[in-house]
């Protein structure tokens, strides 16, 4: 068993590594090759050190991945237009580049830079217990933010027992349903909103079936998140009462096997399965997937969102998520001023706003940002987006991602029918102490 969670353990570094890699939302967002990447931080500090030659501007060093490019300098050049005594120089790193050089920056500890943007929960635990980062709490109490719009979802994630938390959200990902409205509209029947697990289970086997020679699916549904389910109750692979995830894992093997109202495992593990390209073909009713389609739908249909299915009990609009965030490094000659233009990009209306602009949804809602990524993204029932209350898809504790990896493991077997449910969670808690200890 030692020998397979080591396995599990380089499998998850091997995930997380190929992830960084394929995190930019859009080509518009990136700023190049690596060397255009260099340039562009090069002629970033230049500027910074001008401006700080100047001596009427305080300057605050602002270190960002290229994915980030396009919405980061929006954000920069409109609260500098608004503050004539700050001024936010931007510092792009390369997207493939950019987790491992701000270790080693956060490491050093002799860095200009005041501000970064953090891609995960999971990476703040990790730089917050080495103390690379400053408690914003002081900072939101003296100028009075409403947090509440993120205090309970993606602010929890990495606010510690005490109340001081290390970094605002920025924006981020809800997982969702979507349905293709034609299908419905054909069979006559309502579009499928607020569905519990179960009626969700008993609607896509009605609509399962073959028409003139044609399979259609009645849902799609990939593991990529095994635990999907159980996390909006607040269950998460870590904890030793699994009894939501093994709920879902029924639902799941009914969905794939029992009832197969869905492509079951062996063919989303095929090694050439793309989830859009299954439901942009015409013949799937329903999918549940992140909000990211949003964005990279084409489909030649109609379409729309609707909440994701929740158990029975829970919470309307229940859902799971994941935020990025920016911080204020603990080597910062100007916290004061850092704080500002982070509070001014996750929190204004104005900022908020901008991150709808490119089609992301803002952690921290506001009116301004509903309406802008409504103009952007014309899908009837995008408001659910809006009023989801997501839990963080991911516990921020290092070796959190060999649990879902060890987990996904065991589970795929039992969706395949090589093992029993039992035996799945019975092996899963070994690996879990294994993992953990």
């Amino acid at each position: 068993m030692k020998k397979k969670a080591l396995s599990i353990l380089l499998t998850a570094a091997m995930a997380v590594t190929m992830l960084a890699g394929c995190g930019s939302s859009s080509s518009d967002n990136a700023a190049g090759s690596g060397a255009a990447t260099g340039d562009t931080a090069a002629q970033s500090e230049a500027a910074g050190n001008e401006a700080a030659a100047g001596g009427d501007k305080t300057v605050i060093n602002f270190y960002y991945s290229t994915d980030l490019e396009k919405v980061a300098t929006k954000e920069m050049e409109a609260f500098n237009a608004a503050n004539s005594d700050i001024e936010v120089v931007g510092h792009s790193i390369a997207e493939g580049d950019y987790d491992d050089k701000v270790k080693v920056m956060t490491a050093g500890g002799s860095t200009d830079a005041d501000i970064y943007w953090v891609r995960t929960p999971a990476q703040m635990a990790q730089y917050t217990a080495n103390g690379a980062f400053v408690d914003l709490a002081p900072y939101a109490e003296s100028t009075g933010v409403d947090l509440s719009p993120i205090k309970d979802t993606s602010l929890a994630g990495v606010t510690d027992a005490n109340g001081a938390f290390y970094g605002y959200p920025t924006s981020g990902s809800c997982w969702m349903m979507f349905y293709n409205k034609e299908l419905f509209d054909a069979k006559g029947i309502d579009y499928p909103e607020n569905l519990t697990w179960n009626e969700y289970l008993d609607l896509i086997k009605e609509l399962t079936g073959e028409e003139d020679g044609t399979k259609y699916w009645g849902g799609l549904m990939p593991i990529w998140t095994p635990n999907l389910g159980a996390i909006p109750t607040g269950e998460y692979l870590d904890d030793e009462n699994l009894t939501k995830t093994k709920e879902f894992a029924q639902i799941q093997h009914r969905m794939y096997v029992e009832d197969a109202s869905a492509p079951g495992i062996a063919e989303m593990t095929s090694g050439t399965f793309d989830i859009t390209a299954y439901f942009q073909a015409g013949n799937i009713y329903t999918m549940i997937n992140g909000d990211w389609m949003f964005r990279l739908m084409e489909a030649d249909f109609e379409w729309g969102a609707a909440p994701l299915p929740i158990f029975e009990g829970e919470e309307e609009g229940s859902s799971v998520g994941q935020s990025s965030y920016l911080v204020i490094s603990s080597t910062s000659k100007h916290p004061d001023e850092a704080y500002k233009f982070i509070e001014f990009y996750c929190t204004s209306p104005e900022g908020t706003a901008i991150i709808a602009e490119n089609c992301d949804v803002p952690s921290y809602t506001t009116d301004e940002a509903l309406e802008v990524f409504k103009s952007q993204v014309n899908v009837p029932g995008v408001d659910y987006r809006f009023s989801a209350k997501i839990k963080d898809e991911q516990k921020g504790e290092e070796g959190y991602a060999s649990l879902i990896e060890a987990y996904n493991q065991e589970l795929q077997l039992y969706l395949l029918d090589e093992q029993s449910l039992d035996e799945t969670f019975s092996n899963y808690a070994e690996l879990r102490d294994e993992i953990m200890n």
